[in-house]
């Protein structure tokens, strides 16, 4: 038995179905309201609205929050909060891309797979201790990734100049991704490592360039250009 939206209101609807799982039956419909009508549904819940989003945030997770509060009144015809709105988009997204947390926890076995697929690559990942030594976990720092065909490659065919450069990444857990890009010999842009670290910081940077001088044999005496982000050489 349901009544909407008060228990004084005389509107019902009564449904009901055999035990022998025939479809739907109304049994009893009065289709007069006493009340004023309102457009709060208490049943359209958090997980439920998470579920009918994640199809839309499948293809577009960026979309706006407004942007997606509109389109669910409009299609359901019914009132809703932008707060409801950000949890039922949060939980979506959570189902969609996966937990955070769980996604650091296999960050080793990434790595594995990266060495096995890729000979020659180089994986570095630089974590500290927790407070407690006794701890068996250890808190993500940052990590150096150098493809094995990229690094031979550049070896190879690359031009002695890189640029540096870095761009921030959003989320519970912000950081910085650095890369080193060259040129080919045919002028073509040449990815060759990449990393997260914690900050752009003058120890993240020695610990970044210190791994890229490893991998491409560069010592003192080495002749080679670097160039930032402001064009600095």
């Amino acid at each position: 038995m349901v009544r909407f939206p008060k228990p004084t209101c005389e509107w019902v609807l009564h449904v009901s179905r055999s035990r022998n799982e025939q479809p739907w039956c109304v049994k009893t419909f009065l289709d007069n309201h006493t009340c004023l009508t309102i457009r709060k549904v208490r049943l359209y819940t958090v997980s439920a609205i998470a579920r009918e989003v994640e199809s839309i945030l499948g293809s577009n997770p960026g979309i706006p929050l407004l942007a997606l509060q509109d389109h669910l009144e409009k299609k359901n015809q019914i009132q809703l909060s932008l707060q409801k709105t950000f949890r039922a988009k949060v939980m979506a997204l959570h189902r969609i891309e996966g937990d955070f947390k769980a996604q650091y926890s296999i960050l080793r076995e990434y790595c594995e797979e990266l060495l096995g697929s890729n000979p020659g690559t180089t994986v570095k990942i630089h974590v500290e201790r927790e407070c407690n030594h006794a701890s068996p976990t250890r808190q993500f720092r940052r990590i150096y990734i150098c493809l094995g065909a990229l690094k031979e490659g550049f070896k190879v065919n690359g031009r002695r100049i890189l640029g540096l450069d870095g761009c921030f990444m959003k989320g519970p857990f912000p950081g910085q991704v650095l890369s080193a890009v060259g040129i080919d010999s045919n002028n073509g842009i040449y990815p060759v490592p990449y990393l997260i670290v914690e900050a752009e910081t003058k120890i993240s940077w020695e610990w970044f360039l210190g791994n890229l001088g490893d991998d491409l044999g560069l010592d003192q005496q080495s002749y080679f250009t670097f160039i930032s982000d402001r064009q600095k050489s």
